[in-house]
């Protein structure tokens, strides 16, 4: 019994060092972030303040493919006022990787825009960084790319 024990043992942690195994919290937290992501991405679309407030972090700093930097207080004023408005966006599936109370998320998205009245189809590569807070994942970082029309 003892070398059994002793063979899944090593069977486990060679899953583990080839990153075969994943724990199932790590799941878990991917999900949640995947979930998170999909819902800013829902609110941007829907204009809804509340849940971006909820689902944005005190201290984000969003680079916007033209590259311009705003902070989160000017995002939700640009989605107020109407300067900007997310139209549609077309997100990709995310690659999302969590390092305990963090996530780093790559992804490709197509939208259609509109920045103080111009409409644009965009097409950008992205990176957010979350974080895990009280139970729920707030983006703390957005930095987009615009690729090449």
């Amino acid at each position: 019994m003892n070398r059994r024990r002793f063979l899944a043992g090593i069977v486990l942690l060679s899953w583990v060092v080839a990153g075969v195994w994943v724990p199932a919290f790590a799941q878990s937290a991917e999900q949640d972030v995947r979930k998170a992501e999909r819902d800013r991405f829902a609110a941007m679309l829907k204009n809804d303040v509340a849940a971006l407030d909820r689902l944005l972090a005190p201290e984000l700093i969003y680079t916007h493919g033209d590259g311009r930097v705003v902070d989160k207080a000017a995002f939700i004023a640009d989605l107020k006022t109407g300067d900007f408005k997310y139209v549609t966006i077309d997100a990709g599936e995310p690659t999302v990787r969590v390092f305990g109370d963090a996530a780093i998320v790559n992804g490709t998205a197509g939208m259609s825009v509109v920045n103080k009245g111009a409409p644009a189809k965009i097409r950008i590569v992205y990176s957010t960084t979350q974080v895990r807070r009280n139970g729920s994942w707030q983006m703390v970082s957005w930095h987009a790319t615009r690729l090449a029309q």
